[in-house]
């Protein structure tokens, strides 16, 4: 099996609805995303699949939240932008533009702990 990661970066802020603590008011984080994909073979170039097509997509996904409060963007304007919920609206928006399979999304406010959004097995 092969895998592939790959990292970007946004700044973003937002506030946390109905949460009890200090993060229901607006704050900023500079936000890592790592999106990992697999595949059990390379194909004839000896890839998994074109690193340069699958970074313009995340930074597609990633662009539109850069330098903005997030709460104020869609979907985050009617849904609670945390982290769990970031890492799954980009593992289903990177899934919906690529043919190999998104193994999981890992979604960091800060380096000490981070969410991982991967699909429940079938």
């Amino acid at each position: 099996m092969y895998k592939l990661v790959i990292t970007s970066k946004f700044s973003a802020a937002h506030r946390l609805v109905d949460y009890p603590g200090a993060c229901a008011r607006i704050h900023g984080h500079n936000w890592t995303v790592k999106v990992t994909v697999a595949a059990k073979d390379v194909d004839d170039n000896g890839m998994v699949v074109d690193l340069v097509e699958l970074k313009r997509h995340i930074d597609a996904c990633v662009d539109q939240f850069d330098h903005r409060v997030l709460n104020d963007v869609p979907p985050f304007d009617r849904l609670n932008p945390t982290s769990e919920n970031i890492a799954k609206y980009l593992y289903d928006f990177i899934s919906e533009r690529i043919d190999i399979k998104v193994e999981e999304v890992q979604v960091a406010e800060v380096d000490d702990y981070a969410v991982i959004f991967s699909p429940p097995n079938d």
